[in-house]
């Protein structure tokens, strides 16, 4: 009979658990932060996690070759780039445009205007280490999802992304691809600024959706791990 009653238990326990925990756990996402000290990090972490609420967990700021970065797990739909700055504002911390480079999988927010989607979505493709994998329209927004390299995902190393240093970490598409790739490799917030803005198009923000264990984000690389050219590629 105690059996019985523990087999039950453990069951409702089961179902009480948000989907994307049992898949391995939630998502991580990861983003560069300027303006943060050792005395304002713990502050920063808190101002996010408060705005974006209780689907946001273990939010943190920890330095990485120097740089700062916010760091937490999500079990909410979305997380936009914008939903952060807002939550930093007033603040000393803020995420630098200037310095992001993005890897995993992002959502583009493009104001479309009048360009032509299929003319800039054939540019995109063209960016080293990015694919497309879906657009679509919604509220008059065109979403483009990108898939780049990121870091394992595995639920353990997905945990501890970021103790070890940044630059010294080893990319994939996928588990089991050949191909690998560094952080300075990888397509800057700049450069993909400027493709859509050749089409007369405007960038107006990126977001990322829950699904699966995995990190994603962006880091922020010195030039002296990655030399960048004038088009945001690193060399």
């Amino acid at each position: 009979m105690f059996r019985t009653f523990s087999t039950a238990a453990g069951a409702f326990v089961l179902l009480l658990i948000p989907v994307h925990l049992l898949a391995g756990g939630p998502p991580r996402l990861c983003l560069p932060i300027d303006g943060a000290t050792a005395e304002n990090a713990q502050a920063c972490a808190k101002r996010v996690a408060d705005a974006l609420g209780k689907e946001v967990m273990s939010a943190s700021l920890r330095q990485n070759d120097g740089q700062w970065y916010l760091m937490f797990n999500f079990n909410r739909d979305r997380v936009r780039l914008a939903d952060i700055d807002a939550a930093l504002q007033g603040s000393p911390c803020s995420v630098p445009r200037d310095k992001l480079r993005l890897f995993g999988d992002v959502i583009l927010e493009v104001d479309l205007g009048k360009a032509s989607a299929d003319r800039m979505l054939a540019d995109l493709k063209g960016v080293q280490h990015v694919s497309v994998s879906q657009s679509k329209l919604e509220d008059g927004v065109l979403l483009v999802t990108l898939i780049m390299p990121g870091p394992a995902k595995t639920a353990r190393e997905t945990a501890d992304f970021g103790q070890s240093a940044i630059k010294s970490a080893v990319l994939r598409t996928s588990e089991d691809s050949d191909s690998a790739a560094k952080f300075h490799d990888l397509p800057t917030y700049e450069a993909l600024r400027k493709v859509v803005e050749k089409h007369e198009a405007s960038l107006t923000g990126l977001r990322w959706d829950c699904w699966g264990c995995r990190v994603l984000g962006c880091v922020a690389v010195s030039d002296a791990d990655g030399k960048l050219s004038k088009t945001g590629r690193a060399r």
